[in-house]
């Protein structure tokens, strides 16, 4: 669990709500249907008053639960956009807090990389030893260093050579965790998971088993 894990834990919180009203309108929907379907329009023999009465409070009930079921759908479909701006807020905390900082720069490790006479193990070290730290601005810059030494080998020894798969390696590992990207990856899965529901509320049931992983690990 990440310091971003309230991104996570909102969009939960927003789509659960979204649930919980859509299916309280869905049901009071069904149930005025079903019982405005007890008064039909055209019946044999002969009905009192009351019946008139019951069919018109049944059918006015009918209709507002039909247009309450249309503002719900509505509702449900509006928060997309809530969402959408919750990952704006993300993307801007994500892009402040993995910044590149001069202050982080560690002068020994960098004359190391510029010298050119590290081996792939001897990266993954530095990498491991950069993000274990917290240190995002070497995790980048060792990246980017292990990629050009990768080139060079691929270059000379073509893109099979073990020794240009395991730098690449390297500064994959340092893409996938050294900017936030992986936390924009688990909201939109998040988000997918929300959209689809909106356009098939068949999928509400199944939401925990699509997301609850994902909101203790983000």
């Amino acid at each position: 669990m990440s310091k971003f894990n309230s991104y996570a834990q909102k969009v939960d919180r927003i789509a659960k709500a979204a649930f919980e009203d859509y299916r309280k309108a869905e049901a009071d929907y069904k149930k005025a249907q079903e019982e405005f379907s007890k008064y039909p329009a055209i019946l044999t023999g002969s009905v009192g008053a009351e019946y008139y009465a019951k069919k018109a409070r049944a059918e006015a009930n009918f209709l507002q639960a039909k247009e309450d079921m249309k503002a719900a759908k509505r509702a449900f479909e509006s928060h997309k956009n809530e969402i959408a701006a919750l990952r704006k807020e993300l993307a801007a905390e994500l892009d402040d807090h993995y910044a590149a900082d001069p202050a982080a720069l560690d002068n020994n490790t960098l004359e190391l990389l510029k010298s050119g006479i590290l081996s792939s193990s001897e990266y993954a070290k530095l990498m491991n030893e950069a993000q274990n730290a917290g240190n995002h601005t070497m995790a980048r810059m060792i990246a980017k260093y292990a990629n050009d030494a990768a080139d060079q080998i691929s270059n000379k020894y073509g893109d099979r050579d073990q020794r240009a798969r395991e730098l690449r390696a390297v500064s994959y590992e340092a893409r996938s965790s050294s900017d936030g990207s992986e936390y924009l990856e688990a909201f939109d899965s998040m988000a997918d998971v929300y959209n689809r529901c909106v356009n098939n509320p068949g999928m509400i049931d199944h939401w925990g088993e699509f997301t609850a992983e994902t909101v203790e690990n983000f």
